[in-house]
């Protein structure tokens, strides 16, 4: 099964929503199965949006579960849009890419939840033009990648007119996981203000003795850490 679906949103101006999606895939079948969205979001002066957009895996066969999903924004002046991005779990692949240009007084705001185990592979790339002046977008990955599994944030934040630009991954990595990080930034006007942030590192020990001291094996202590940091 390989599907596609096409979602467009038009926000008028002054408007308020929220928009949530539930992108789930089942596999109990030997062949792969694939679902991909296009998602486009075009708000007008002053709209405000928050989308929600959480993935999920699941099923016992041998073929792979694939998500890949496209959001495009196009945020007018004043406008404001905040997503939540979730996927802990049960996807074997997905390439994730996030587009967004960015008008006068425009704001955007991304929170990056993940969680990679076993082989699986996930790839964030997120692609921010802030074009008008006061413009700003503040884009932040968390993850955690298990056993041998792989993950890669890819952020290319370009300033073309006074604006603030801020992007930060943080990742926790464990067994024989990888994680790369490619944090750019692309400076077009003098008062540009961009900055970018990235951390990988494992679990503090320290964190796992206080937990472990108040009863919790290891396995409990790591999942609770984790659990806090996906948060």
């Amino acid at each position: 099964m390989k599907e596609t679906v096409y979602n467009d949103f038009y926000l008028g101006a002054g408007c308020d929503v929220v928009i949530v999606a539930g992108c789930g895939i089942s596999n109990c079948g030997g062949q792969d199965s694939q679902h991909d969205g296009i998602h486009r979001f075009f708000l007008e002066e002053g709209a405000k949006m928050r989308y929600v957009e959480k993935h999920y895996g699941e099923g016992d066969g041998r073929g792979k579960r694939i998500l890949n999903p496209v959001t495009e924004l196009h945020l007018q002046k004043g406008s404001y849009a905040e997503l939540e991005m979730v996927q802990i779990r049960g996807v074997d692949s997905t390439e994730r890419v996030t587009t967004a240009e960015l008008a006068e007084g425009a704001k955007l705001v991304v929170a990056e939840r993940l969680m990679t185990h076993g082989s699986q592979s996930a790839v964030s790339v997120y692609k921010v033009d802030l074009n008008g002046a006061d413009s700003s977008a503040d884009v932040v990955s968390r993850s955690v990648a298990r056993d041998e599994s792989y993950q890669k944030f890819d952020a290319l934040i370009t300033g073309n007119a006074p604006c603030h630009g801020h992007s930060e991954c943080d990742a926790i990595i464990m067994d024989r996981a990888r994680v790369l990080a490619v944090p750019q930034l692309d400076a077009a006007d003098v008062d540009a203000a961009l900055i970018h942030e990235a951390a990988i590192g494992k679990i503090a020990g320290e964190q796992l003795i206080k937990l472990m001291t108040l009863g919790l094996t290891e396995a409990e202590a790591e999942e609770q850490i984790i659990n806090g940091f996906l948060k």
